[in-house]
């Protein structure tokens, strides 16, 4: 049985402030989140902020340690550990498989770790003012007994998450010059 709820989170843009969107809802044990963000950004620069790992540590909350552990071709292996917060600090130790699809998307999903499913991927387009900037992803915290609970607590932190990345690249976007990416014309 498919239950649902649906949130919508707006942020005034005062840059490097991002304007974000998140939704999500429940299918069983199964939280889908969607989120996106209108970015005053050009796509070389947001590729290479979502594609530079190793800094999310400098500005994503609650991210200890986000490192590169293997790379071959364009899959690339990344530990992270954390915090997820609602009303409590739950540790978080995931390992993601992310395979980079230059200049526009990147799919990943966790090998290991905290989570008893996370599959996700983002997509950059150019809209002619900036970048589009979208999020969808599939999480099975393991905690179905705690329903709406878990969802809210899962769509807090994504959200969270998701703005402090829209608001890096948003940042480096106006404050940098763009430097090239491979992949990226």
């Amino acid at each position: 049985m498919l239950a649902g709820i649906i949130a919508v989170v707006a942020v005034p843009l005062d840059v490097p402030a991002a304007t974000i969107a998140v939704e999500s809802r429940r299918d069983g044990e199964m939280v889908h989140i969607h989120a996106r963000a209108s970015l005053n950004s050009d796509m070389a620069t947001a590729w290479r902020v979502l594609t530079d790992y190793e800094r999310y540590v400098e500005f994503i909350p609650d991210l200890r340690t986000s490192r590169v552990i293997a790379r071959t071709g364009s899959k690339v292996t990344v530990a992270q550990s954390g915090d997820a917060v609602w009303l409590f600090r739950w540790p978080l130790d995931i390992t993601f498989e992310i395979n980079e699809n230059p200049p526009d998307r990147l799919q990943s999903r966790a090998v290991a770790g905290s989570l008893q499913s996370l599959v996700s991927s983002y997509e950059l387009t150019s809209d002619g003012s900036g970048t589009r900037l979208d999020y969808n992803g599939d999480v099975e915290a393991g905690f179905a007994l705690f329903g709406r609970i878990e969802q809210a607590a899962v769509e807090r932190n994504v959200a969270r998450q998701f703005k402090a990345l829209a608001d890096e690249i948003e940042r480096q976007g106006t404050n940098a010059a763009p430097r090239p990416v491979v992949g990226v014309k």
